[in-house]
């Protein structure tokens, strides 16, 4: 009686794991998005550098978006299938990350397609800066999100440097807003090279979007 009741107790265990998160494999997840923000990012700035790059910087942030596509599919296909969230997170925060970290590449093939398709015969000064600060943005989400297993409440250094970029990213936006109105004749050009600033401050904004979300399951997790 006892092996039958053991042996009952053991075949539960197992559907029960199967149910149970790998909560390192969402941590794991997170980690390749925030990877892919890195890379669309780099394509962004070195075509900042080197403008010939155009036609090869459309190629390679057309394949890192799909590849986040691909990680943010992976992430919610298993959310989907797990009967209980990690311990960090519930099911909305899960979603609310993986939405910020698939916005940022997204964002930047936007800006980088907009380049492409807009015929902008060069980038401008604010363009560059926009991009450098993004770049530096998304490495530290990044690190960020390689702290996230091992993060404590009042662990707060990633947010707020992310967001000190962010509010220099909306200073920068300002001013080649300004500049654009006063110096650029062409209405074209204007709606143009409008639309790209603002693209790159989105992908900045869910960089800090992102940030604050951890920052929030930290310390709701205390």
């Amino acid at each position: 009686m006892a092996d039958s009741h053991n042996g009952v107790l053991h075949r539960l265990q197992r559907v029960m794991r199967a149910f149970l998160p790998e909560e390192q494999d969402f941590f794991v997840l997170f980690a390749s998005a925030a990877d892919k923000a890195v890379e669309a990012a780099e394509c962004l700035h070195k075509l900042m550098e080197d403008y010939r790059r155009l036609p090869l910087a459309v190629e390679q942030i057309d394949d890192i978006e799909n590849e986040g596509d691909e990680i943010v599919h992976e992430t919610i296909q298993k959310l989907n299938r797990t009967f209980v969230t990690p311990a960090l997170f519930d099911r909305e925060d899960i979603y609310r990350l993986a939405e910020c970290l698939d916005d940022i590449p997204d964002m930047i093939k936007g800006t980088i397609d907009r380049f492409n398709s807009f015929k902008i015969r060069e980038p401008d000064e604010h363009t560059r800066e926009m991009a450098e600060l993004l770049l530096e943005a998304t490495k530290l989400l990044n690190s960020n999100i390689s702290a996230l297993p091992r993060m404590q409440p009042g662990d707060t250094q990633y947010c707020r440097q992310i967001n000190t970029l962010e509010n220099q990213g909306d200073a920068a936006l300002k001013k080649a807003l300004a500049d654009l109105f006063d110096h650029e004749p062409d209405a074209r050009e204007i709606i143009k090279r409008k639309e790209i600033y603002e693209f790159i401050e989105e992908a900045m904004d869910r960089c800090e979007d992102a940030a604050n979300l951890i920052e929030a399951v930290v310390t709701k997790n205390a």
